[in-house]
């Protein structure tokens, strides 16, 4: 079982780190049944699970919560549905048809956003979503994707943020200037597109892990190391498999691993053959991303099985091993249950604590954790609305805004822990008023 201190300080508590517990049939379906390809094995063990009772709504509500339903569908289809009642049934293939409609559709839209790109000369380069759904599982179907998400070059985010405006987008960047400092200082901002078929949400980034000048001799690196590709029949720019890898295994450790949907895009990649081992250890090493690699790797390996690469010199899952097995932990260190874990009143700061950790100088940890404090955001534009003239005025909201809302987190921190503490004790406690 990994140990806490091996975590570079995740903003979750890992999934397979909370306590020797057996798994529930449910759960173990579920598991099995993410694989790309079941093993003679794997299958055996699904067929005496699915021949078991089994609660097919918890079933349902596990894959619904990690945006995995479209691959339990598949698999189940290839077993045959063994064992699954008519309803369930029903409403998987519901599920699984909704989902497969979205994409076409989220699929024609990215081909529509790269064209638009690529015809006023913007360099692009779709992540995530709708293009690994294309690249790692060879059938939009089978991901669920909640939005479009593209990179381009800090140069260039005012014209691609323009252009997308021009056609037909919209978002709540409405002030230039807010525009502008987004591209020096921040790394991606929303906007959406509606039409009689479907909601198309798109996620415009300038940067992929920090933003802002801190970001800026990464992005020339990945960059430079992007290959040309089609997405859907439309050229444009791909992260390199290496890049891939490390921007998915450092995306999944900031979010707590969770959903499972991001630990099986990881797998997929892993198992891809694509990988250049070596440059991804010299690059982790390189920017001291090692901890946040060894956590996603050794999620993969104890969920999913991924088979994963000795990339540094310690253990995935230091102790003893199962037996006939030097890789992957034995499979009471599972959790009894893979719940997204309730949302966290320190999520929003954990998550950014974690990303500033990932800055090797002090330096640099501090000019990033600056611009958060004091650069305006969409977030300050919404809470009051001022004319273009008084923009200038964001500056000193901006902070006091900050320091009100890292109050508030502490305070409702605190009520959970004293909370916690009472409910040990046997003792009632009464909730905090809100304010603000």
């Amino acid at each position: 079982m990994v140990k806490t201190r091996q975590i570079l300080r995740s903003p979750h508590r890992p999934l397979y780190q909370r306590g020797p517990v057996k798994l529930g049939r449910e759960d173990q379906l579920c598991l099995l049944l993410l694989r790309s390809e079941l093993s003679p094995d794997a299958e055996r063990q699904a067929l005496e699970l699915l021949a078991s009772p089994l609660g097919w709504q918890l079933v349902l509500e596990r894959a619904r919560t990690h945006e995995v339903l479209p691959l339990l569908y598949r698999n189940l289809e290839a077993l045959g549905f063994a064992g699954m009642p008519e309803p369930a049934r029903a409403e998987l293939a519901d599920a699984y048809g909704n989902n497969a409609i979205r994409n076409v559709l989220l699929a024609k839209e990215l081909a529509r956003v790269l064209s638009l790109l690529g015809e006023a000369g913007v360099p692009v380069m779709p992540v995530k979503g709708t293009a690994l759904a294309e690249s790692l599982y060879g059938d939009p179907a089978l991901r669920v994707c909640a939005d479009i998400d593209i990179l381009v070059p800090p140069r260039y985010f005012i014209e691609a943020f323009r252009l997308m405006v021009s056609a037909g987008y919209q978002s709540r960047f409405t002030p230039p200037p807010l525009v502008e400092l987004t591209a020096r200082y921040g790394k991606d901002c929303a906007l959406v597109r509606e039409d009689r078929a479907c909601v198309y949400p798109l996620q415009l980034h300038c940067g992929l892990v920090w933003g802002g000048p801190v970001e800026r001799d990464l992005l020339e690196q990945i960059w430079s190391e992007a290959v040309r590709k089609t997405f859907y029949g439309v050229p444009a720019f791909a992260l390199s498999a290496d890049w891939e890898f490390l921007y998915l295994a450092v995306h999944a450790a900031r979010h707590g691993l969770t959903p499972l949907k991001w630990l099986v895009d990881l797998d997929r990649l892993c198992s891809s053959g694509t990988v250049d081992w070596e440059k991804v250890k010299e690059k982790a090493r390189r920017l001291a991303w090692e901890g946040a690699v060894q956590s996603s790797l050794a999620a993969c390996a104890a969920l999913l099985d991924t088979p994963v690469q000795p990339l540094f010199p310690e253990p995935l899952f230091p102790g003893p091993l199962s037996p006939g097995n030097d890789s992957r932990p034995p499979r009471r260190t599972l959790p009894e249950q893979f719940h997204l874990p309730r949302p966290s009143t320190l999520q929003i700061p954990s998550e950014v604590i974690f990303v500033a950790r990932l800055l090797k100088s002090r330096s640099q940890k501090l000019r990033f954790l600056a611009a958060r404090l004091f650069i305006p955001t969409s977030a300050d534009c919404r809470l009051l609305s001022l004319p273009s003239s008084l923009f200038f005025l964001y500056y000193a909201l901006r902070p006091l805004r900050v320091a009100c809302t890292v109050t508030w987190w502490l305070v409702q921190a605190g009520w959970g822990g004293l909370r916690r503490t009472l409910r040990r004790r046997g003792q009632p406690a009464t909730k905090p008023m809100a304010f603000g």
